[in-house]
């Protein structure tokens, strides 16, 4: 018999979803036979598939020590080619680090050790468990460089979610444009994507497959040619401020596929350099678009 018992990063999960993510070669179905025989139990009491696991909770699994490791995977580190964090605001809940341009949030097809996600993983592997590992809240493009918030265990994971989702997190981005747009507006509309091209488009009309966006932007410098604005992002969309600047007719430079001026580096101008939380206001300015700035005079 193996008995596991409830952390903070177990507690509030259903029965069955922990036990699919501990003894994650065992199928679903094997799982709930186990449940449902009483094998797994809690408290020392048969439990619910369904039962929410509680702070101190028990879990005593009724099975021969081999037989429980044959449905284990071993946990499976990334190792990161160079961690070199920005790290901009540590706690025990949540760690805030800068992504540099170039560098994926989280893993895709082509890119699987070298993002944001497995450097922070690397750097916070104390906190990696079967069951938990910490994870970001929110994602930037590629070649977007600024702020993200990871949170370093499962209760501020799901709190920091959650204010996600209701909007409590403050975030916004510098980005420089071409032309002057007037001193403040808003990009109220509907995004589409085409997943083709990988490009979504914003339109005033309605439909099923459009998803409402809204962007605020207040314009900070100009000289006429180029404005550096602040845009506050209120709602979190794929390629939501490039493609609303874009709509205004103000297209990031550098962001060609939304109709931005080419430049030599292959990214737009666009940094999310402010994110503010519970009244906390963490902060980190863009080198390279400062540089831009100075060499346009503005």
């Amino acid at each position: 018999m193996r008995t596991i018992r409830v952390t903070e990063n177990e507690m509030d999960q259903r029965l069955d979803r922990f036990l699919t993510k501990y003894l994650n070669k065992a199928t679903k179905t094997n799982i709930f036979k186990l449940i449902r025989k009483k094998r797994i139990r809690v408290n020392g009491s048969r439990a619910e598939e369904k039962y929410f696991l509680q702070l101190g909770d028990e879990i005593q699994i009724h099975l021969h020590e081999d037989a429980i490791d044959e449905m284990i995977k071993p946990i499976e580190m990334i190792e990161a080619e160079e961690i070199n964090l920005d790290i901009v605001y540590e706690d025990d809940d949540i760690l805030i680090v800068n992504k540099p341009v170039g560098l994926l949030t989280h893993p895709d097809s082509k890119e699987y050790k070298n993002t944001l996600a497995s450097k922070v993983q690397v750097y916070l592997k104390h906190l990696t468990t079967r069951t938990f590992r910490p994870a970001s809240i929110q994602r930037l493009d590629k070649n977007t460089s600024g702020l993200v918030i990871f949170g370093k265990n499962y209760a501020s994971l799901k709190k920091y979610n959650e204010y996600m989702r209701e909007r409590k997190i403050g975030k916004f981005y510098l980005a420089v444009v071409s032309g002057k747009p007037k001193d403040s507006g808003e990009v109220k509309g509907y995004l589409t994507k085409n997943e083709a091209t990988n490009k979504i488009s914003i339109s005033k009309n309605e439909s099923d497959e459009a998803k409402f966006v809204h962007t605020k932007y207040k314009l900070l410098k100009t000289n006429g040619k180029y404005s550096l604005l602040e845009v506050e992002l209120l709602t979190g969309r794929t390629h939501q401020i490039r493609g609303s600047l874009a709509y205004i007719g103000h297209p990031i430079v550098g962001d060609v596929k939304y109709g931005g001026e080419r430049l030599d580096r292959q990214n737009q101008l666009l940094h999310a350099y402010r994110v503010v939380i519970e009244d906390k206001e963490y902060m980190k300015s863009s080198k390279e678009i400062e540089a831009f700035l100075k060499q346009q005079n503005i």
